[in-house]
């Protein structure tokens, strides 16, 4: 069985990406991603995307992966409805994306806040997976440790899952899965094959006075090579770090070399 592919969320890398966009991603393919995450096209404030993609339009991104070799098969992005379907199909397709996944899910954690709400956000999800399904995409929904809490006795993300079909992904994120006091081997056999992109993200979990907690991949306290073993449907493991006490550039290129030499995801080096 093959590897997933090593990819990188370029939220990691905001800061470097506003001071030099293009450099910035030559340097993840000069590291050896094949695979990049981009956040911030759509679902976003204006300023936030001005920062993610300082003025570019999707086309240009586009051209820049394809001379470097490189592919974008998942992203994060708002949800594909409304007055802004269309805008985002066609982004996700100009950028051959395949995956849609939202950062956080419509209304954020203030509308998180009972299973009612969670129900009426896995409605959004499946309208959404509706609308992408004849262009060949599929949406997910990526977790923090505040959307696995428990409402009337059930967790969160199990009324999720319930309520919405197994084409709808679950991006796992197993930093916050930890922190949330779940174990993330389980969680991964929990989602079976919505687990098809991953984060693969590390840190401190016990001592929640250390911030910020994230650290490069191999650093922290989750046991990544242990959920690389349960991870058997994942086709890309993403590196994220929110944010680095450190430089971030150089903790992505330590996750990538961690997770490429542990054999939990394949590089082009």
């Amino acid at each position: 069985m093959s590897l997933p592919q090593i990819s990188v969320q370029l939220y990691s890398l905001r800061d470097a990406l506003e001071a030099d966009f293009e450099g910035t991603i030559r340097k993840l393919a000069a590291i050896g991603y094949p695979c990049v995450e981009p956040a911030g096209f759509h679902g976003r404030k204006p300023a936030e995307v001005a920062k993610l993609l300082t003025g570019r339009k999707p086309a240009e991104v586009a051209k820049l992966l394809t001379d470097l070799n490189l592919t974008a098969p998942s992203a994060h992005c708002g949800l594909p409805l409304g007055d802004a379907k269309n805008e985002i199909i066609e982004t996700a397709l100009e950028l051959g994306h395949r995956y849609l996944i939202t950062g956080v899910p419509p209304g954020g954690q203030d509308g998180y806040t009972s299973t009612d709400q969670v129900k009426a956000i896995a409605e959004q999800y499946c309208i959404a997976a509706d609308n992408v399904a004849s262009h060949g995409l599929q949406v997910g929904y990526h977790n923090h440790d505040w959307d696995l809490a428990e409402f009337e006795a059930q967790p969160a993300y199990h009324t999720f899952l319930a309520h919405t079909p197994e084409s709808v992904l679950f991006e796992a994120d197993l930093f916050w899965i930890a922190r949330a006091g779940i174990d993330p081997v389980g969680f991964l056999h929990e989602i079976g094959p919505r687990g098809k992109v991953l984060h693969f993200k590390d840190g401190h979990i016990t001592d929640h006075s250390i911030e910020p907690p994230f650290l490069p991949a191999g650093k922290g306290e989750v046991d990544l090579i242990a959920a690389a073993q349960a991870a058997n449907d994942a086709e890309y493991i993403a590196v994220e770090l929110d944010d680095y006490d450190g430089d971030m550039l150089n903790a992505v290129e330590q996750s990538y070399l961690y997770l490429t030499e542990n054999k939990i995801a394949g590089g082009k080096k």
